[in-house]
């Protein structure tokens, strides 16, 4: 009987033994929400050359088709991070989000989210009264009110309505909207046709719409070498776009549907944050969260949230 026993105990040990030499668990991925924008294609550029296993990161870029989508993808708790502007990442928390910290600063759009309008209509003032189409959850709302009062204006001088940019096209054509927010690859579209023309960019508002990464805190507590190895992976897609242009210009193109030569045309329009400048703006927390207050402040003016803004205070990642 005992010998029995001790029998079936050892081949209880030696079965798991076999087990513990056996495959392991393999690490669930880092699931990050993307959506076209010629600024975040360094991401998909870093997992396409294999960047981000070269630093240890395992990561899952899950394309979706606007800015709103990437902020509804982690609000619905589908993914653990999405690349968005600054104001997306400044709404999670009052749309009752679970918490992120900003990890990366992508880029400043420098002229590329953009105004386009009719060729009839030759500035801003000419859009008092008109319906402007935009995403009115996202960055389309923050840009228009930014560009109605750079030009002595405000929201309620014209009718807003929300539209999607994969409509934006249609929407102008059939002058259901007089002027669309938007931005490349879905901008270089519209204005392919010559038919219209740009009354705003984001030139008229250096350094304030600010492309970034957005990790949920949770995640980022469970892997606390995430963040330098996403920074690393970023800058070694940098280096690579400086050494091989022409080859990684064709990928990043190719994925957003662009000509290469259009693909470029739109990275002339923002200025892409390297490693060395993104380590001295996060060193200059107080300069982030002044530029994250007068963003949240701008969106509890409009109605887009309801906050006191004080979340801002701990949006962007420090390192422990």
């Amino acid at each position: 009987m005992i010998k029995g026993i001790i029998s079936g105990l050892m081949l209880s040990l030696l079965a798991l033994f076999l087990l513990g030499c056996g495959p392991k668990k393999v690490e669930e991925p880092i699931t990050i929400a993307m959506n076209p924008w010629p600024g975040y294609e360094l991401l998909y550029l870093a997992k396409q050359k294999g960047f981000f296993q070269q630093v240890g990161a395992n990561i899952e870029l899950v394309q979706v088709s606007t800015l709103s989508d990437a902020q509804r993808a982690y609000l619905t708790g589908y993914v653990d991070g999405f690349a968005s502007t600054m104001i997306e990442a400044i709404q999670v928390a009052p749309l009752g989000g679970k918490p992120i910290k900003i990890v990366l600063l992508a880029d400043y759009s420098d002229g590329g989210d953009v105004i386009i309008a009719p060729d009839a209509f030759e500035n801003m003032q000419a859009l008092r009264g008109e319906t402007i189409g935009c995403e009115v959850s996202s960055l389309g709302i923050f840009v228009l009110e930014r560009a109605l009062r750079q030009h002595k204006m405000n929201i309620d001088d014209v009718k807003v309505i929300n539209v999607e940019q994969g409509a934006a096209a249609s929407a102008l054509a059939i002058g259901k909207i007089a002027a669309m927010v938007t931005y490349p690859p879905y901008s270089v579209e519209i204005q392919s046709s010559g038919a219209y023309r740009q009354l705003f960019s984001t030139k008229e508002i250096p350094e304030e719409v600010l492309d970034t990464l957005s990790i949920s805190s949770s995640v980022l507590a469970e892997h606390p070498q995430l963040v330098e190895q996403i920074r690393q992976a970023w800058q070694l897609a940098m280096d690579y776009m400086q050494q091989d242009p022409e080859e990684a210009m064709a990928i990043m193109a190719k994925r957003e549907g662009l000509q290469v030569a259009d693909f470029k045309g739109a990275l002339a329009d923002l200025k892409l944050l390297s490693g060395e400048d993104q380590r001295k703006l996060f060193a200059q927390n107080d300069k982030l969260i002044q530029l994250g207050y007068s963003v949240c402040e701008t969106l509890v003016k409009i109605e887009a949230i309801e906050s006191d803004c004080r979340h801002v205070d701990n949006l962007f990642y420090r390192a422990p």
